[in-house]
């Protein structure tokens, strides 16, 4: 089997759609408000997926009062509460997370992590996840949800904020650390991007034609094909691309292979 590599200082996750898959969770509470209020979910569903709750709620549900996020939070809640059983891990995610917190030359497990997650959920749902659906991890000390930065993806804000704060955790110089960025939506490839890291597509929601033409370098089908070649004290990440597709046009497999 062919690959890729690539060499990072930190790694920068997504959360729905990228880790946990709540695409039919999600889906099913928008739909709902939709009918309520008649919007078409299809046409709202070509915008919201990737953006700031708060943000689809402004844009699609102006009638609706959110003061103090509570539109937010009962949505959101929603989502997890409601619709739970259709939500899982991506395939690969909860295995990479774990790969990611051990020292390939020890063994031992790092006293700080590596990775983030940079979410435009809330802390309602965010969070909860790491209760239930990613319960088998430890909730990363740097997660930055929609509550802490003022502009949403594609702005690079959330995904500076956390290679910043990784950077300082682990005292890598931020002018000249690389990063690596995993999204499901291109206005988080286009927010990766922006910050200048590599960004790996992973299309649960969107096909591969969308996420490269978003920008991104890699699109795979899910995390089960990215694996941790070396994660070392004082080292760098080399991760490895496995079947998956390049910006360059090249298949890292076979190039009838689709993700």
């Amino acid at each position: 089997m062919s690959s890729q590599s690539f060499n990072v200082d930190v790694c920068l996750f997504d959360l729905d759609g990228t880790l946990v898959n709540t695409i039919k969770a999600s889906e099913a509470v928008w739909t709902d408000l939709c009918n309520e209020h008649g919007v078409n979910p299809q046409e709202l569903f070509k915008h919201s997926h990737g953006v700031k709750t708060s943000e689809v709620l402004a844009e699609w549900f102006p009638m609706l009062d959110n003061t103090d996020d509570k539109a937010v939070k009962y949505l959101e809640e929603s989502m997890g509460r409601d619709h739970l059983s259709s939500v899982f891990a991506v395939p690969g995610a909860i295995d990479l997370l774990k790969q990611l917190d051990i020292d390939t030359d020890t063994g031992k497990k790092f006293k700080d992590k590596k990775w983030a997650i940079v979410t435009s959920g809330s802390t309602y749902i965010a969070f909860g996840w790491f209760k239930s659906i990613l319960s088998e991890l430890e909730k990363p000390e740097v997660f930055v949800t929609a509550f802490d930065v003022k502009n949403g993806k594609p702005d690079p804000e959330g995904y500076s904020k956390a290679r910043d704060e990784l950077c300082k955790t682990w005292n890598f110089d931020v002018k000249t650390a690389k990063s690596v960025v995993f999204e499901d939506a291109p206005v988080g490839i286009q927010a990766g991007k922006a910050m200048g890291a590599i960004t790996v597509g992973i299309t649960s929601t969107y096909d591969k034609k969308v996420l490269f033409d978003a920008g991104a370098d890699y699109v795979v089908r899910d995390l089960s094909q990215i694996t941790i070649k070396k994660n070392t004290l004082t080292g760098g990440i080399t991760l490895e691309v496995k079947d998956g597709s390049t910006n360059n046009g090249v298949t890292v497999e076979a190039k009838d292979k689709q993700c």
